[in-house]
């Protein structure tokens, strides 16, 4: 791979809810690195606010399209930014992949959902395990450390199936993970610092 040749990789962390992909992703900010943030708690705290519980399994359709809709805002962005060809990568606190998981973990068709995955993908995805001494749920997790291991194996399956690359982040420090992730991207052309 010859990082001259694009100057704007898409790079996914990914993984089942709290496997620490927020706390890398903000560390990888400070890095100076362009990330875009997880945009479905701005989708849910205003539902929240109008009393509903938990969006996604109330209107799993409805949430999804929303979130569709942000996360390729995101990715379209992401492909006119222009990068130092030191630094020539965006991270993404998921893709638009997983939401295509979570409505597979909960069994729900998606056929009306007018999206084609193919035409949106990245390069790698950086995938991290369920980690139950981290995990915890708040007003808007609202899953259980079991079904965050079940909703793990979906997203697994789907970056697969869809042929991005996948390389596992073993639970351990922020720094560590960081470092492995970086260490990564520099050993496989994606950076050159």
């Amino acid at each position: 791979m010859d990082i001259k040749k694009k100057n704007n990789y898409k790079i996914v962390i990914t993984g089942g809810p709290g496997s620490g992909k927020t706390e890398i992703i903000n560390s990888l900010s400070k890095k100076n690195f362009h990330c875009f943030k997880e945009v479905s708690r701005e989708i849910i705290r205003p539902e929240q606010l109008k009393g509903t519980k938990n969006y996604f399994s109330d209107k799993p359709i409805e949430f999804s399209k929303r979130l569709i809709k942000k996360r390729k805002e995101q990715y379209i962005k992401s492909s006119n930014l222009s990068l130092s060809k030191r630094k020539p990568v965006i991270f993404f606190d998921r893709g638009l992949h997983d939401i295509f998981a979570y409505l597979n973990y909960i069994k729900k068709s998606y056929n009306k959902i007018k999206f084609k995955l193919e035409d949106y993908s990245y390069d790698i995805a950086f995938i991290l395990p369920p980690w139950k001494e981290i995990y915890k749920t708040d007003s808007e997790r609202k899953e259980t450390y079991e079904q965050s291991i079940q909703i793990y194996k979906y997203i697994k399956y789907i970056y697969i199936k869809y042929k991005i690359r996948l390389f596992e982040i073993k639970p351990d420090t922020i720094e560590n993970r960081v470092l492995e992730i970086l260490k990564y991207l520099k050993s496989n052309h994606f950076i050159n610092y």
